[in-house]
Formats: structure tokens, C-alpha cells, sequence
């Protein structure tokens, strides 16, 4: 079969062709993850009862997690690997180079996960496997392969994993997910949000190297994935994206500018642009937007997300904000049997799942069904 007719066929049959590390093609079938998947009782962590936290990495949004640890009781960060700099850690925090010694040696609940990304989903499947529950970062592998392999070892382990798809619990996408549910603009019909970030003077040396930095759509695009996903309760039924590097040569695993547009689940539209171009005069780091359009009305973030406007049959009006939720906090009140976590147990897994097809998509050039 030629190429062509090769990837019309995979697109057809919603099967993806990947690279791997050794720029061979494969060829797997990753179909869309269901919350039933992920509907076994993991085992509770009485609230009485420390948490013993191993961190792996330093890499990212590692502040997500240990930022919160003063605010969360009974959670105890107990070992740290894999660190990028040999400055001090806190008092009796046990230090290893590697974690597959620390996971061998110490006792643990829980892992904390911040590696450069290609090496996440491995350690993230280490830990799974020693009955360990994760947090970690996103996207939670940069290859359908790794995916398939920490899914399948979180399902079998029973534990549960959350990503930090953090944006989801900033007050105005809680607020725009809030009046979408409460009918205020209809049904959602179109989405279009924007991920432009500073490329700043240097990035770490494995963003130089596809393969380890793993692409940005499914680091940054994910973002705007997730939170589109979370305020419409909508899925993904098809991708067709582009992507490129062209004012970064010396960072060549990096894309600096994307474009995605998505088929939703209810037929209607989603368009995301990202980019690592925002000038480095610009009065933040980030520019993040996003704006819904219904049956019935829209709804749009605005002023770096400080507001929400709302047009609909009533008028004009902002919608109230409302506090902001602690990630770390809402995952460990899961983890004591006190709630749910925003993040669902499928969520990080079917949102890299996507966003590594719309990597793909934009690689090979052709929409993909998902």
C-alpha cells in the first residue's frame, strides 16, 4: 500500500501512525477513553493517616504541587529524585539521583511527577505499577505507545492519576463552565480560544530535540484542549492542524506557531492557536483566551481573564467570579474519600490522547477521525 493510501485508511479507521524515538513508523489503535475504563474504587486514604510523597523532577508546574503542601494536612513530601540543581530541599526530605531507587527503597502513597516530558510517562508507569497513586505532569506521555502501556498499568494497579491541566480550576473557566451547564447561551456551538506565550532568552536543551520535547501541541495546546473539553462537556470527533518553527531555529524540536480546528462531539466547531511568539515587551508572560458561542448567546474571557462577558437574550453583563480551587488540595480530598477531583480518572489520559492526534494530524497533514 502506498503511503497515501496508507494514512486515508488510518484516518478512516481512526488508528493513528506514530513516531517513536528511533523515527520508525508504527502503527497503533488507541480508541477514545471512557470514563467506564476508569470506574474501579481505588483504595482511600483515611484522613487521619499521613501521605507520604515521593517527588521525580523539577521540570514545569512542580509549584502546582508543592506550593499547596502547607495548606493540605497530613501530606508529607518524603523523598525527592531526579532533581535538575543540588540546591537545598526541606528538612528530612530524603534525596535520590534516580527514582527507580527511590521507589525501591521508601514507602510511598504518592508520586509527584515533573521530568523533561519524554520521560514522564515511564516513571509515572514505574510508580503505577508499585501501587503508588500520581499526579504529574502534562501531557501524561508524548507517545501513543507510552500512553497505551500507563493507562493499561493504571487500569490493572487500580491507582488513580490526575495531570496538572491546571487551567481548569482558574475562576473564569469555572465561571464559563458554570453558565454553559445553566443554559445561559444555549447549546455551545463554536470555541475558539489562544495559548501565546513568551518564548523567553533560552528553554531547557531538550526542548532542541523532538523526540524529547514531545511537540507543542501537546505541550501547551493541551491547555486550551483541556478547557474547552471542561467548560462545553463536549468531546472530539475529528482534527485537522498545522504547525511550525520559524523564527527558532537553534530550538528545532519546538514549534513555535500552531493552528487546530476540531469536529465537537454535537456537531459543532473548536479552533485553538498557539504560539511561542508573544514579544518579550509584552506585559505578561501569557496571552490565554477563550470565547463560546451558543444557540442562545456567547460567552468570552477578557482582560487576561479578569472578566467574563456574557451576551445573551437578556443583555450585556459580567458573570461573577468564583474562588479560585487549589489543585493539589481537590486531588488529596479525592485520594481521603472527601470528594471528586476536577480532573475525572479518563480526563488526562483522552486529553493526550487527542492532543498527540492533533500532533499528528499537523506532522502528516491530513484530518484525523478521533
Amino acid at each position: 500500500m502506498r503511503r497515501r493510501e496508507c494514512f486515508s485508511v488510518l484516518a478512516a479507521t481512526g488508528t493513528a501512525a506514530l513516531t517513536g524515538a528511533s523515527g520508525a513508523y508504527a502503527e497503533i489503535s488507541f480508541p477514545r477513553c471512557t470514563r467506564e475504563e476508569f470506574s474501579f474504587p481505588v483504595n482511600a486514604i483515611p484522613g487521619g493517616r499521613t501521605i507520604r510523597l515521593g517527588m521525580i523532577g523539577d521540570i514545569g508546574h512542580t509549584d502546582m504541587i508543592l506550593r499547596d503542601l502547607s495548606s493540605v494536612p497530613n501530606v508529607h513530601l518524603t523523598a525527592y529524585s531526579n532533581r535538575s540543581s543540588d540546591g537545598p530541599v526541606a528538612p528530612g526530605v530524603r534525596v535520590y539521583r534516580e527514582y527507580e531507587e527511590m521507589l525501591e527503597r521508601e514507602e510511598l502513597d504518592l508520586a509527584g511527577i515533573c521530568l523533561p516530558y519524554f520521560r514522564n510517562a515511564g516513571a509515572a508507569t514505574a510508580a503505577a505499577e508499585r501501587g503508588l497513586h500520581v499526579v504529574m505532569e502534562k501531557p501524561v506521555a508524548t507517545t501513543l505507545n507510552d500512553l497505551s502501556v500507563l493507562k493499561d498499568t493504571v487500569i490493572r494497579k487500580r491507582v488513580r492519576l490526575t495531570a496538572l491541566l491546571g487551567m481548569r480550576f482558574e475562576p473564569p473557566y469555572q465561571a464559563v463552565r458554570e453558565r454553559i451547564s445553566a443554559g445561559d447561551i444555549g447549546e455551545p456551538i463554536l470555541a475558539t480560544a489562544q495559548k501565546s506565550y513568551k518564548f523567553g532568552r533560552t528553554r531547557p536543551d531538550f526542548y532542541r530535540v523532538r523526540e524529547q520535547f514531545g511537540g507543542t501541541i501537546p505541550w501547551v495546546g493541551i491547555h486550551a484542549i483541556d478547557y474547552i473539553h471542561y467548560t462545553t462537556r463536549l468531546g472530539y470527533t475529528r482534527v485537522a492542524a498545522m504547525h511550525g518553527n520559524m523564527c527558532h531555529p537553534e530550538y528545532p524540536g519546538v514549534e513555535d506557531h500552531a493552528g487546530i480546528l476540531f469536529r465537537l462531539s454535537n456537531g459543532g466547531t473548536a479552533m485553538l492557536n498557539l504560539d511561542y511568539l508573544r514579544p518579550e515587551s509584552a506585559p505578561t508572560h501569557g496571552d490565554d483566551r477563550l470565547r463560546v458561542i451558543g444557540s442562545e448567546g456567547s460567552l468570552e474571557i477578557l482582560d487576561g481573564g479578569s472578566r467574563v462577558e456574557c451576551i445573551s437574550t437578556s443583555g450585556i453583563h459580567d458573570i461573577e467570579l468564583p474562588r479560585r480551587k487549589l489543585f493539589f488540595q481537590d486531588f488529596i480530598s479525592e485520594l481521603r474519600g472527601e470528594g471528586n477531583h476536577l480532573i475525572s480518572p479518563e480526563e488526562p489520559f483522552e486529553m493526550t490522547r487527542v492532543s498527540l492526534m492533533a500532533r499528528e494530524s499537523a506532522e502528516r497533514g491530513v484530518a484525523l477521525d478521533l
